[in-house]
């Protein structure tokens, strides 16, 4: 029963990394793309779908893949690639200076090391590079005021990359095949949770970008009028309701009030204490609201449509994140009170 479930958990996982990295690649434009992230992505979710067809390999054919190099390999290549490929995420123009190569003697080594040693190996420095990754989350969290839902889902990495640890230290002692069915649904279950986050928070890429941008750019607003451009941003928002615009974003809006993108979004950052996306967000939602208890005559989609969201389900999440609540409960909840 746990096999055949571990082989589902696989199946998905491997069409939802390839999933992933055809939509890294060609769509996704809330993420920073260059070739050097292209690559570490590239290189990071290959690496994972062989792991988990190498596990799947195991299950059908008791095969173990501790006895084979090629498998500690992928182990080792493993956490460089997660580390280069974290930098592109939460690091807004990343360099890759000549010296980073040095991240990849680890995986140099793995043609040598010992084989008994190469999992500990491995799941060590793995839990070192998520150890630095959640450090950087921490410190961005510091200059902002929300990234609740991104901290949480970096907190269970964390947590899987401590479990890493702990198998790659009791593996001496751990049956071969305990091992990797704990290993397998571990990345089972992260990949399911990117899944997640993707679907339930659709906003979640533009949030990290605009996050990481302004925890790590210097002020852009020394000779600018602070009131004046919060003016300016408030009578296009509330008077000339740009959020109705779907395609509305950080440009055009800079563009309206005469500012840069980069401007416009620190001042935005600095004076409402959020990012341009959830700012555009709270004013859909609060024109949303205004809707769904006066105009009882047009639908939850129609109004969706009507405050600038793209699909409905961008609609819904938005809703729920800044209410508590659905539309459709919200609208109920309303009319009962009238």
């Amino acid at each position: 029963m746990i096999n055949h479930l571990t082989i589902l958990l696989i199946g998905f996982s491997v069409f939802t990394l390839a999933i992933l990295l055809v939509a890294y690649w060609f769509f996704l434009p809330d993420m920073r793309k260059s070739l050097p992230g292209k690559l570490a992505c590239s290189a990071l979710i290959l690496c994972l779908i062989l792991l988990q067809l190498a596990h799947y390999h195991h299950i059908a054919l008791n095969t173990d893949l501790l006895d084979y190099r090629a498998y500690g390999c992928l182990l080792m290549l493993a956490p460089p690639a997660f580390y280069f490929f974290t930098r592109v995420v939460i690091l807004p123009d990343p360099d890759y200076p000549w010296w980073h190569l040095v991240h990849l003697i680890p995986l140099g080594l793995s043609f040598f090391v010992p084989l008994e040693h190469l999992p500990l190996f491995a799941f060590s420095i793995g839990s070192l590079y998520v150890g630095w990754s959640v450090v950087k989350v921490l410190q961005l969290r510091k200059q902002h005021a929300r990234f609740k839902f991104e901290l949480f889902f970096f907190t269970l990495f964390a947590l899987l990359a401590v479990m890493a640890l702990t198998l790659g230290l009791v593996l001496p002692v751990l049956p071969h095949a305990t091992y990797y069915l704990l290993y397998t649904n571990a990345i089972s279950i992260a990949v399911l949770l990117i899944a997640a986050a993707l679907i339930f928070f659709p906003q979640l890429l533009g949030d990290i970008r605009e996050l990481t941008e302004a925890a790590y750019s210097n002020s852009k607003l020394a000779n600018i009028d602070i009131a004046l451009k919060r003016d300016a941003i408030e009578h296009a928002m509330r008077a000339e309701h740009l959020y109705e615009n779907e395609e509305l974003n950080l440009s055009t809006l800079a563009e309206v009030i005469d500012l840069t993108p980069h401007q416009l979004s620190e001042l935005i950052n600095t004076e409402y204490g959020m990012g341009f996306s959830k700012f555009v967000r709270e004013h859909r939602v609060r024109a949303a609201k205004t809707l769904l208890t006066t105009d009882s005559t047009s639908s939850i989609l129609a109004i969706s449509m009507m405050t600038g969201f793209r699909t409905q389900s961008s609609f819904y999440s938005a809703f729920k994140e800044l209410t508590g609540m659905s539309p459709g409960a919200y609208r109920k909840h309303y009319s009962t009170q009238r």
